[in-house]
Formats: structure tokens, sequence, C-alpha cells
């Protein structure tokens, strides 16, 4: 496959075998913790605000709020590791978040609250767009799938424990934000004994969303697929069991299997990138997502045992539509590409993350409860459509 770029030398003549490990180990460390921290802040953020009496409305846009500050910061990522070098970098965004997520506790200023949360957006997409940036640039690519899916797995698996550390802390006065800050801080301490063997990624140019669907629209199109429909699994798949009789309990079980499959399936599809055809797993996992709604749907709605199963597949599939997307971007881009190619895929995941939840939100209501699955159906036809037309294209 050819790159459009020629492949520069990407690291260090000194980043031996065993250092790539290290510094590998040391993402994969950082990633889990920002994990943990992200995955419990977000409901605590909402659930401080409904406690405050917070509109609903200006809750969800407190939310959309750090997304935006995602969006705003990651074309601006390749200048910052110009400046200061990749692990510094890293480190000054992450020092941006914790102090941010500490100031929430000390106000009850919603307008101080939007300009916190989206500091802390903007903190976290030097850590998001580095972190995948270094990795893409040192690993083999014979093993490329294989160490993004360990990595989309650290997220993932930070994402399930950081609800259950809230549990554990509580939501209550200080503590719950000191204790993620915290989190958020400890997840620089693995950049430092290895800023010394980063790759050289600087380049001169940001990143533009419009430029990588022209360059890469199967990869971008993915993004946009995971985008819209990942905050639909979070917040409406539970709603959708409430809505079609479920007890509460059980309801809330069944975003469990969503994030089991989550976490579970990804080193396996990881495995798979780098024994078959890229965008072939892609054209799979798409179709996967194309079925999975309406059989969701139908076990759910019959009480069939085998909608956990279901469920479980489903999620794994629409989580390694990332995977896949990002390991193929490796393939892709090479050198100081890298890093604006890089921060493309994360400003059009989170574009699409924006746009995701009022839509699945607007499709429930406008056909309760199938709207839903009618939605994520739909998003999963269209990426489809266009990896087919794309592969045809390139033949």
């Amino acid at each position: 496959m050819t790159t459009g770029v020629a492949p520069p030398t990407l690291t260090p003549p000194a980043l031996t075998p065993g250092r790539v490990g290290w510094s590998l180990a040391a993402h994969f460390a950082s990633s889990l913790a920002i994990g943990i921290a992200i995955g419990g802040m977000v409901p605590l953020i909402a659930l401080t605000l409904e406690h405050r009496g917070v509109d609903p409305v200006l809750i969800g846009v407190n939310s959309a709020i750090g997304s935006l500050g995602v969006i705003v910061g990651a074309p601006l990522v390749p200048s910052m590791i110009r400046r200061f070098g990749a692990a510094e970098g890293i480190v000054l965004g992450l020092v941006l978040t914790t102090v941010s997520v500490i100031g929430l506790a000390f106000t009850d200023n919603l307008g101080l609250w939007l300009i916190l949360r989206f500091l802390t957006g903007f903190g976290v997409a030097t850590q998001w767009v580095v972190s995948e940036t270094w990795m893409q640039a040192i690993v083999p690519e014979r093993r490329r799938g294989l160490v993004m899916s360990v990595y989309v797995t650290s997220i993932a698996a930070g994402f399930a424990v950081g609800p259950v550390l809230l549990t554990l802390a509580g939501t209550e006065g200080v503590l719950p934000f000191a204790l993620f800050a915290g989190m958020i801080a400890a997840t620089a301490l693995p950049m430092l004994p290895i800023r010394r063997w980063a790759p050289v990624l600087a380049l001169e140019q940001r990143g533009s969303v419009g430029r990588l669907l022209r360059e890469a629209p199967t990869v971008a199109i993915a993004a946009v697929a995971v985008g819209l429909v990942d905050s639909a699994f979070f917040t409406f798949i539970p709603l959708f069991g409430l809505r079609i009789g479920l007890p509460h309990d059980t309801a809330i079980t069944l975003l469990t299997a969503v994030l089991v499959g989550n976490v579970v399936l990804q080193i396996p599809l990881g495995w798979l990138a780098d024994r078959m055809n890229r965008r072939a797993l892609l054209v799979v996992l798409g179709l996967a997502c194309c079925i999975g709604p309406a059989v969701a749907a139908w076990t759910l709605s019959s009480g069939s045992p085998a909608a956990y199963p279901v469920l479980f597949l489903w999620g794994g599939a629409g989580f390694g539509l990332y995977t896949a997307a990002l390991t193929l971007l490796g393939e892709r881009y090479r050198g100081g590409e890298l890093a604006a190619a890089n921060a493309e895929f994360v400003m059009t995941f989170e574009l699409a993350n924006l746009a995701g939840p009022p839509a699945a939100g607007w499709a429930m209501e406008a056909w309760s409860p199938h709207g839903l699955m009618a939605w994520m159906t739909v998003v999963a036809v269209g990426f489809v459509t266009v990896a087919l037309v794309r592969g045809l294209q390139r033949r």
C-alpha cells in the first residue's frame, strides 16, 4: 500500500526494541489512568450539576463543552510537539486538565464551570493525539493492529473502572474531584522516564478534518460512525431497555454487556488486523454493526437469553471500528504527517460525538423506542456504503 508520503526516519537511533516495549507500556498505563479519570468524571459532573438543580439541557451543554475543548485543542497539538516536545506536551496538557478539574470542586458558578470543562477537554486533547501518534510512529507494521488494540483496551477498561471508583469515593464534596484530578496527574508520570526516547514528530501544518476526508475517506467515515454511536450506546441503551418494559436493574446491565464487549474483543480484533486486509476487517465490523441493532432489539423484546451475547458482540464490533481505523491510519501516514492525521482523526471523532446523542435522542422520540436502533443501523449502513465504494475506486 502506498503511504502518500516518503517515510523518513521516525525514531532516534537509540530507540532499541526494549525501549520500544517500555515506551508502549508507559502509554498503555497512561491511557488506562486517563480512562479511569474520564470514566469517573463524566457521571460525577452530571450528578453534581443535577444535585445543584441545573437544567438537564445545561448539563448536556456542559458535557458538550468538554468535547469542544478537544476539537479546538487537537489541531494545535502538532505545533505544541514542535515547540515543547512530545512528552513535555503531554505533561503540559495534563497539568492544565488537572488544575481545571480541581477548580471544578471550588466553584458553583456555572459560567466558570463551562470554562473549566472546556480547558479539561483542551488539555486531554494533547495526551490523546500525542500518545496515539507516538505509538503509531514506533510500532512495527506487523504488530500495529495488536498494539493499537491493547491501547484501546486500556482506555475501555479505564472507562469501565471509573464509575466503580466513583461509587467508592461518593459524589459529595471535594474528595471525588481531588481523586480524579490525582488520577489525571498520575497519567503524566509514565511519560517522564521515556521522554528522551520520543520519536521525531514535528511538522509545519495543523490538522484539518476536510483533509482527512479527502485523503482517507474510509478512515474518516469510520471515525464519524464510531463518534455518532459511541455516546448513544452509553446514554440510550439502558433507556431502550426501560421503554421495552425491562426492570431498571436489568436495563442497566445491558450497558455492562456492551462495555465488556468493548474491553474483551479489541485485542482479538487487533490480532486479526495484523493478519488480514484491514479495509476488509473494517467492512466486516461495519456489517456486524448493520445487523447488530435489529438482532439486539428482537432478542431483548422477546426476552431471549441471546440478548447479552448479541450486545457483547455488537459493542465489541462498534468500538472495534475505532481500533481498525486507527490501525489503518498508521499504515497510511508516516513521519510528521502522522501527527496531523491523528489530530484530524480525533477532531472528526469528537465532532461526530457532539452530534450523535441529540440525533439518537430525536430518533428515539420520533419512533419510540425503535428509532434508536434504526438510527444506529443507518449510521452503520452509511459507513459500509462509503467503505465499499472507496474499495471499488481503489481497484
